[in-house]
């Protein structure tokens, strides 16, 4: 069975519906300070922005309060990222953005592969933009914008992009102007990353039809996604939506030996006590403990992972946390993984090609875990902190590409799409 490729997905937008207010500033040249016109400032992972005008000034309104990142980009200047924290939200900003050195790009561009994009646009598409239903009708308009450098001794390719990327996306109905900020692939340990800052622009449909068929096409994508995922989580409802959690653990071929040796210790032991022992305890293996032994003992040479029976409830994996640190957020932390599968959604037919498994109709299913042993703050909306804290397995690793990507201010109202 093919291995499903590692994504790290990062994000940090946060907001609160409750109230919302009115963004200001002005845009100027470090060097000149001269106002830059018709730069582009948006909200990260939002369809909210909006273009400064001759005099470099914005205006966005309908903010709604908490934390998110701005972004600021205009041709020929270094891009401009900052977080908003809810109390500057009235102060009018002030931003500064330093012109780009076309010396430097021409440095740059000349390093790259020169005919990248033939060489690794395939690897692109399939990891960036997604190899699913969806992602055949999500179309990147200027891939010659994409630039790759293929570093041998690492084995990995890098995309960078000096201008915004821009998807069109007829199947969820949406043009996306994407920051690409980093993508690498790791072609031998099949992993890959990539972190950016996507504006969403709602397409005009054509008919009703056509905006229905786009209401439903979001839904389903939303339905079973790690934002779902989150939002349930944090709301405590993730047996009403269809989420069960449980703990996964990655068995190397030494716990394997070490395991068997137990186990045949534990027989042994029982089998001179007439099937009582009482030395079953200095083995520690309670309840639990007996039934990872026997997953164990079952693995394959090719298996590496034991999924226990046992739900996880939420209050396992959400903390409190410092509001003046991160208002409006819990803390999602765990050790090991987690695995965590979606009953209402089965496997589609494109992920079981991608597995290179018959398909079988289960439900889709996904593992995560956090490398750096940190917990991350996560908010109603389903966004998170910390984004590159959060390795995704599965179903996740294959799904959650751009082509699925759906707006921090997406509501799945069935009755009221949005």
């Amino acid at each position: 069975m093919k291995k499903v490729l590692l994504i790290v997905c990062c994000c940090l937008v946060q907001y609160s519906s409750i109230s919302q207010s009115k963004l200001t500033g002005k845009i100027i040249d470090t060097l000149t300070k001269q106002p830059i016109a018709g730069a582009s400032i948006f909200l990260s992972h939002t369809s909210i922005g909006t273009v400064s005008d001759e005099r470099g000034e914005f205006l966005i309104q309908h903010i709604p309060q908490g934390k998110f990142e701005i972004i600021v980009s205009s041709l020929n200047y270094q891009p401009y990222i900052t977080t908003i924290q809810p109390a500057q939200e009235s102060a009018i900003l002030s931003i500064q953005m330093s012109p780009s050195s076309n010396i430097l790009k021409e440095v740059i561009v000349e390093s790259y592969d020169k005919d990248g994009w033939t060489k690794w646009g395939d690897y692109f598409k399939a990891n960036f933009i997604g190899t699913s239903s969806i992602a055949a009708n999500c179309t990147l308009i200027n891939h010659h914008a994409v630039r790759f450098k293929f570093i041998n001794k690492a084995n990995t390719v890098r995309a960078f992009a000096h201008e915004k990327l821009i998807f069109e996306n007829r199947a969820l109905g949406y043009n996306i102007k994407y920051l690409l900020s980093k993508f690498e692939f790791d072609i031998s340990a099949k992993t890959f990353k990539f972190l950016g800052y996507p504006l969403f622009e709602k397409m005009v449909p054509k008919n009703s039809a056509e905006q229905k068929k786009w209401e439903s096409a979001r839904l389903s994508t939303y339905k079973g996604s790690l934002m779902h995922f989150m939002r349930s989580l944090f709301s405590n409802q993730l047996t009403e939506e269809g989420f069960e959690v449980r703990v996964m653990k990655k068995v190397t071929d030494e716990e394997k030996n070490r395991v068997r040796e137990l186990y045949k210790r534990m027989e042994k032991t029982s089998k001179s006590n007439g099937g009582n022992s009482k030395e079953k305890g200095e083995l520690n293996l309670n309840k639990d403990s007996l039934e990872y032994f026997v997953k164990v003992m079952k693995l394959s040479s090719d298996d590496d992972k034991v999924i226990l029976d046992k739900l996880i409830p939420r209050d396992n994996l959400i903390f409190p946390v410092d509001s003046s640190v991160e208002p409006n957020a819990v803390f999602f932390e765990f050790s090991d993984y987690l695995h965590i599968t979606y009953l209402h959604k089965k496997e589609p037919y494109e992920y079981t090609k991608f597995l290179l498994k018959k398909p079988d109709k289960d439900y889709i299913s996904s593992d995560i875990t956090l490398p750096f042993q940190k917990g991350v703050p996560i908010y109603k909306n389903g966004n998170y902190s910390y984004g590159e804290n959060i390795f995704v397995y599965g179903y996740w690793a294959w799904s959650e590409k751009l082509s699925t990507i759906l707006p921090i201010d997406y509501k799945p109202d069935e009755n009221n799409y949005q």
